[in-house]
């Protein structure tokens, strides 16, 4: 018989010491060399050859790209970490594909398990398939450098406009559905706030935390009312 790991026991205290502060160090060790990595090359452009970029320019691109990616810094890794947990959102924040790869991963595995997002044993099983889903993108980047180019160049166009217009609308699809199953009185709020928040033609920092966040209220005011007619003395 296959372990049940909704029923499997985790002592809050051993799970603090032993899984949470180690991943907390190796993750603010990582990120900083991931961070350190990221000036490399600039700096090696500077050193070498001597390239700099005007000060005007520099400052004008790091202003576009603060007012871009800005709110993203704040809303993600709320909106995210409920389901990637800890060591999930260290890897997924370091290696990217956040929204497309490691959180539809994610899910995907925490359902097939039965165990619930947020949970310790949800954090154990999206560790695993975040860090499965690393590898398996450094084994498809690699077979896509190497055969990626013969291969599209032998595709029809039909087929590449077809990937390239379809394959993210059938993921996220795919994983809505899923959840909207779990929870189908909740369901319409996040396509009914996020239609409204694209046909405003808002930002899409704006368009995820009316998403997010409002779902969150509304299911809030729901699971509330619930509670209220379930407690009421029967009549």
């Amino acid at each position: 018989m296959g372990l049940n790991l909704r029923q499997l026991k985790i002592d809050p205290d051993a799970f603090a010491k032993e899984y949470v502060a180690p991943v907390h160090r190796m993750g603010r060790i990582t990120v900083g060399l991931h961070l350190v990595a990221m000036f490399i090359p600039p700096v090696a452009l500077y050193l070498i050859y001597g390239l700099v970029p005007p000060w005007d320019g520099f400052i004008k691109g790091m202003l576009a790209a603060v007012a871009f990616a800005g709110p993203f810094f704040i809303i993600e890794p709320i909106a995210y970490y409920p389901v990637l947990g800890i060591s999930g959102t260290y890897m997924s924040f370091t290696a990217g594909n956040i929204s497309n790869l490691r959180l539809p991963c994610a899910l995907v595995a925490q359902s097939a398990l039965g165990v619930e997002e947020g949970s310790k044993q949800g954090e154990l099983v999206a560790t695993i398939a975040v860090a499965a889903s690393i590898w398996l993108s450094i084994t498809a980047v690699f077979i896509g450098a190497v055969a990626g180019g013969f291969l599209i160049e032998r595709a029809p166009p039909w087929l590449i406009d077809a990937f390239r217009r379809f394959l993210l609308p059938a993921v996220f699809g795919a994983v809505f559905g899923q959840f909207a199953l779990r929870g189908i009185a909740f369901a319409p709020f996040p396509l009914i706030l996020s239609y409204f928040a694209i046909q405003a033609r808002q930002p899409v920092w704006v368009v995820i935390s009316l998403s997010v966040f409002g779902t969150i209220i509304v299911g809030r005011i729901i699971y509330k009312s619930f509670m209220t007619r379930k407690e009421a003395p029967q009549s």
